[in-house]
């Protein structure tokens, strides 16, 4: 009997402890925001009036393989918002993902306002936070601030 409680428990230390390698200490991340129809992606001088770009391709990609889903794609909603979902590499940092990956929304800005240039947009990314939910880490991000990309 106590050789089947002992390889009980065995058992079950195993399965933890590969759970527990098999998850980066990022867990899954989430780049989110909302995206407006302007030159930076940014809200104007009029806030909440500024359009938003809705159905805009968006997509993080990275530089070094810290990502295991790299290139990641969304589409904006018509409300313009958008979430990259990113499933970092099991050594990924949330600093290695800061600094290899970036933000580019794909279709260009004169697909929402013809007056705005035939030009994509870039951003670096910035970590916010991370959660925990049970046993799911949820790390969120933002772009720090687009700019154009020719």
């Amino acid at each position: 009997m106590a050789l089947k409680t002992f390889l009980i428990f065995l058992f079950i230390a195993i399965v933890t402890i590969s759970f527990a390698e098999a998850q980066s200490s990022v867990g899954i991340v989430h780049v989110n925001g909302t995206l407006y129809c302007t030159a930076n992606g940014s809200p104007g001088a009029n806030g909440n009036a500024t359009t938003v770009f809705p159905n805009a391709t968006l997509q993080v990609a990275c530089s070094a393989d810290v990502v295991a889903n790299a290139p990641a794609n969304a589409t904006a909603t018509t409300n313009g918002e958008y979430r990259v979902v990113l499933i970092p590499r099991p050594n990924a940092t949330v600093d290695s993902i800061v600094s290899n990956c970036r933000l580019f929304v794909l279709t260009p800005l004169s697909t929402c306002n013809s007056a705005l240039p035939s030009a994509s947009l870039v951003s670096n990314l910035r970590f916010v936070r991370t959660v925990f939910i049970s046993f799911l880490r949820l790390t969120y991000m933002v772009a720090v601030g687009f700019t154009l990309q020719l």
